[in-house]
């Protein structure tokens, strides 16, 4: 398994001596407690979220401003 992290994070955690593999496990094991959680009292997952969600009437942008705000002229 290979991940990618910022090297500055690396740096700073190799500094103050973290374990940084158990450091990721620990979080994701984390992560993974908190979603399901949260998926087994709503249902779905990941690639359902917001899915039961309904766009809100009128809460399209407005465009009456933006005249001079334009690049593409």
């Amino acid at each position: 398994m290979v991940i990618t992290l910022d090297p500055e994070i690396v740096e700073k955690a190799k500094k103050l001596g973290l374990n940084i593999s158990k450091v990721c496990e620990n979080a994701l094991v984390q992560t993974l407690n908190s979603l399901e959680t949260v998926f087994g009292e709503r249902g779905g997952n990941l690639g359902t979220v917001g899915s039961r969600l309904e766009p809100r009437a009128g809460f399209e942008p407005a465009t009456r401003g933006l005249r001079g705000r334009c690049s593409n002229r």
